[in-house]
């Protein structure tokens, strides 16, 4: 096994400052020597893309910069709050030097939080990946199998046995015959294909937002925490803020309970001083506009009736 260690992200425009955050936040637990970046990014506007290439560059011991193209990407769906760049990982085999043979892939809506040298050092046991499980009440909800299915934000990946796969050309085959079971884009994919060829992994190592009673849409009246489970609540190693809005630890109404890593990742980036997302009005604001409407009210109908 090499003793570098090799991230892989993949993030377009609309991530870019949040991946930056992430990796960040990995150096700040991983202050490896032998740590190597690969950062895959399209469609990022350049003033801010040479902003975070400058800014990793000034901490990351190696770091390359791998622009993706859409074009074999053409024919893959994609809706709500995903765009193309969630297919990126589809690219891994074409994208990374061929010197490469394992690595692993942090989604950009992360904050890692402590080290990954056990999750880099782990056997594969011949499996083209590690994962963790997707939890229990989204396979219900989604018709999956509970053990079969993972989540692929954070993965161990053996990427020679990726390049065996024809991992694209399959992936193409099967979002365009099942276009009904294309519900997680690129995650669907790579269940279909690495189907009983992964390795499960603790949660602790994606830590997602129903540990933490965030996925609204689910009851937890009686959802009962596994040991593994309550391990990652308490001691995660890297959090994924997967979801849409205040999931999102840029959303001023997030309140998860890790949102305050992300934000320290975020004062040492270019952005610091950006605001977050979705901030209320000041309250002197609202109050200021609802005097207004009700004059504008009381002159409507009592001095315009009255003429």
């Amino acid at each position: 096994m090499s003793t570098q260690m090799n991230i892989v992200c993949a993030t377009d425009g609309n991530y870019l400052r949040h991946c930056v955050a992430m990796l960040t936040s990995l150096w700040d637990h991983n202050q490896d020597p032998d740590l190597h970046v690969y950062l895959i990014f399209d469609n990022a506007n350049s003033q801010e893309l040479s902003l975070a290439v400058s800014h990793l560059r000034k901490f990351l011991p190696g770091f390359s910069l791998l622009q993706a193209s859409l074009k074999p990407l053409d024919g893959f769906p994609v809706n709500g709050h995903a765009t193309v760049a969630t297919y990126f990982r589809l690219l891994l085999p074409e994208l990374l030097p061929m010197t490469v043979n394992r690595v692993i892939f942090i989604d950009a809506d992360t904050v890692v939080t402590d080290s990954l040298a056990p999750l880099w050092n782990l056997p594969l046991q011949g499996k083209a990946l590690a994962a963790v499980p997707e939890h229990r009440m989204s396979c219900k909800d989604h018709g999956y199998d509970f053990g079969g299915y993972f989540n692929a934000g954070i993965m161990l990946i053996d990427i020679q046995k990726w390049r065996q796969s024809d991992l694209l050309e399959r992936g193409r085959l099967f979002a365009n015959a099942h276009p009904d079971r294309m519900r997680h884009w690129d995650q669907d994919v790579l269940n279909h294909v690495f189907k009983n060829d992964w390795l499960a992994i603790p949660d602790r190592w994606n830590a997602c937002p129903h540990l933490f009673g965030l996925t609204l849409e689910y009851n937890y009246s009686d959802y009962v925490f596994t040991e593994d489970e309550k391990e990652a609540r308490s001691n995660p190693a890297i959090v994924h803020f997967a979801g849409p809005g205040p999931i999102k630890p840029w959303n001023a109404r997030c309140k998860h309970d890790f949102k305050g890593h992300y934000l320290t990742a975020k004062a040492a980036t270019p952005w610091a001083n950006i605001p977050l997302e979705d901030i209320p009005p000041h309250p002197l604001l609202v109050t200021i506009d609802k005097a207004i409407f009700q004059i504008k009210c009381f002159v409507r109908h009592n001095v315009l009736r009255n003429n």
